[in-house]
């Protein structure tokens, strides 16, 4: 019998280590995702763009779910133009409202997904505590509550199908701890404890599903991956995707020894979708650079308390109430 790998390089896995970025490991993803369907959440730039370049260039079908269809339309002509053939389409999804939620859980009723990127999100928060029509705090509602909407409404496939969800944390994690007792930010706020709680969540939420699905015996897993520091300023440039002015160019190269391009931060993310040997990894595998910050893809440790009940429980919680008091992963 085999024993589960949990950390180390991505050798262990048997299909050799990826390259730095994705446009160099085009070769080596080529026809792994052949006969798959991807939903990518935010996929219209960012991390979202180039994960969606990637699945297209490696055989599957994209769907690409985005808040602003002009800029999603822009993303999808790009990836077009680059993987001749790709089979992409395009679904609006707003992850801070729940009936935008609820409505691409419906057309995705049928869909038979083998692929769930949970990456859409807000980067540049807001300086005051804003709310998102259900009183939710408004990054946490963007990039977790919304996401934990729609795996809910989702999870009958997880039932039915070997289906990857792969949810993006944050190297932000490992820099401010969340405060269990007060996810929701009512005392306290600040845009970056606003990002690091969001993504903790939304970390903490994908290990403890996985280790859940295991306890269901359910065929599907979560995957939980983070990108490193990736910056636009470093990514390279893309017509009417990723455009950074000089100002962005110069910060980049300015942090270039600990940061690096989305293009780079992505290969985790296409890595923990595709590769075929996480199939023998242990539950609550986690993905992202060697360093930290940058690096090889790697599997590494996450944040010791994304793994721990302490904060699980409020956060499985929040599943729970976004899902209208219905856990569909009960024990």
């Amino acid at each position: 019998m085999k024993s589960a790998v949990r950390y180390g390089s991505l050798l262990q896995l048997g299909h050799g280590d990826a390259l730095p970025s994705v446009h160099e490991n085009r070769s080596r993803w080529n026809g792994w995702g052949a006969g798959q369907r991807a939903l990518v959440t935010g996929a219209n730039a960012g991390l979202g763009y180039f994960t969606s370049l990637a699945l297209a260039a490696s055989g599957a079908e994209v769907i690409m779910a985005c808040r602003d269809q002009q800029r999603a339309q822009r993303a999808r002509q790009s990836i077009e133009q680059r993987v001749p053939g790709a089979k992409l389409s395009i679904l609006p999804l707003d992850t801070s409202r729940y009936d935008s939620v609820d409505a691409l859980a419906t057309q995705l009723a049928e869909a038979e997904l083998d692929i769930l990127i949970a990456n859409a999100g807000i980067i540049h928060t807001p300086r005051q505590r804003q709310e998102d029509s259900s009183g939710a705090e408004l990054v946490m509602s963007t990039n977790y509550l919304g996401h934990a909407r729609l795996v809910g409404k989702l999870a009958a496939q997880f039932q039915q199908r070997a289906l990857r969800l792969i949810t993006v944390g944050s190297m932000a994690t490992h820099i401010l701890p969340a405060n269990p007792q007060n996810m929701q930010l009512h005392h306290g706020y600040s845009s970056y404890r606003a990002y690091a709680q969001s993504k903790a969540a939304l970390q903490s939420f994908g290990l403890g599903l996985d280790h859940r699905l295991k306890l269901l015996s359910w065929p599907a897993r979560s995957i939980t991956v983070h990108p490193g520091y990736s910056l636009s300023g470093l990514s390279v440039t893309i017509p009417g995707v990723n455009e950074p002015d000089f100002a962005k160019r110069f910060i980049g190269r300015l942090q270039s020894g600990f940061a690096q391009g989305k293009h780079q931060g992505a290969v985790p993310i296409v890595e923990a979708a595709l590769n075929p040997g996480l199939d023998r990894t242990d539950h609550g595998v986690y993905i992202g650079p060697r360093g930290i910050s940058k690096g090889p893809a790697w599997l590494v440790k996450p944040a010791n308390l994304t793994r721990r009940k302490r904060l699980l429980d409020p956060v499985w919680q929040m599943f729970i109430e976004a899902n209208d008091g219905r856990d569909p992963f009960q024990l």
